[in-house]
């Protein structure tokens, strides 16, 4: 039995406007066991065995089977990077079994084409398999696939998970009049990131049809907060205790931390990084 990890990510800057993206790693893990001692394809998500297409297309990639264990901490489809991070969880044992280097680059080009591949990304998702493998906060180029920066930070965290469910999401849309997400850019590359998360939450929260108030009102407390991924999750980190007591009319709130620290034994080398 092989066993592997990656951790949730939450978003400053969501990557489908512009390409660029920034994220972080959050102290909610999925952990994996892989036997690959099988003739059969099957996973058991939290005691449960699911078909998953995404599953069938990674171990055809490796031309592979194996009975996929995964516990998760991550709620599912709500802006928090957990495919990222199932990919991450999943080539990393795969990687392991092969006894292949755990070079970070590789792991997460590969993640992104898979994610592609799998239909369970619009951009490849570089951002939130980065800081879901390396820790910390990552600012990236998607679509080079390069990450630009690399920083870490001791806050603790707050996840609003809302009542009201994900919104549409219209690519072509998302993609216009993007002056918002450039400026959260700006701010996000000299590490500003209260404004960079604030910028890109009125650009997403006005295409995808979530309430700004969530983030209005907690404007000026001492962190910085802003919808993660596609939503309908809302995030924040810095001094957050009187953020939870805010969210707490909008729906259930999760307490964590950023992580700073790479998943199991992975080689980070110079090539990842932009030059």
């Amino acid at each position: 039995m092989i066993k592997s990890y990656s951790y949730s990510a939450g978003t400053v800057i969501n990557a489908l406007a512009t390409g660029y993206g920034c994220a972080f790693a959050l102290d909610l893990r999925i952990r994996l066991k892989a036997d690959f001692n099988s003739d059969e394809r099957v996973l058991i998500e939290d005691g449960i065995e699911k078909e998953s297409k995404v599953l069938d297309i990674v171990l055809d990639h490796f031309n592979l089977n194996a009975v996929i264990e995964v516990e998760s901490e991550i709620p599912k489809g709500r802006g928090l990077g957990s495919s990222s991070a199932f990919l991450n969880a999943l080539i990393l044992a795969i990687y392991k079994k092969m006894s292949k280097p755990l070079n970070a680059r590789e792991l997460l080009e590969l993640n992104a084409n898979l994610s592609l591949k799998c239909g369970i990304s619009y951009t490849g998702a570089f951002d939130d398999a980065s800081a879901s493998l390396l820790g910390g906060i990552v600012l990236t180029n998607n679509i080079t696939r390069r990450v630009l920066k690399w920083e870490f930070r001791k806050d603790r965290v707050v996840v609003l998970i809302p009542e009201f469910e994900r919104g549409n999401i219209n690519i072509e849309e998302i993609r216009k009049d993007v002056q918002f997400v450039e400026r959260a850019l700006e701010y996000a590359k000299i590490g500003n990131y209260k404004e960079a998360m604030y910028y890109n939450t009125i650009h997403y929260c006005k295409k995808i049809g979530y309430p700004l108030e969530i983030v209005e009102l907690v404007r000026d407390f001492d962190c910085c907060c802003g919808l993660s991924g596609n939503g309908p999750c809302f995030i924040a980190f810095g001094d957050v205790k009187e953020v939870k007591e805010v969210w707490k009319a909008y729906g259930n709130v999760l307490e964590t931390k950023i992580v700073n620290e790479p998943c199991d034994d992975v080689v980070i080398t110079g090539e990842l990084f932009h030059i």
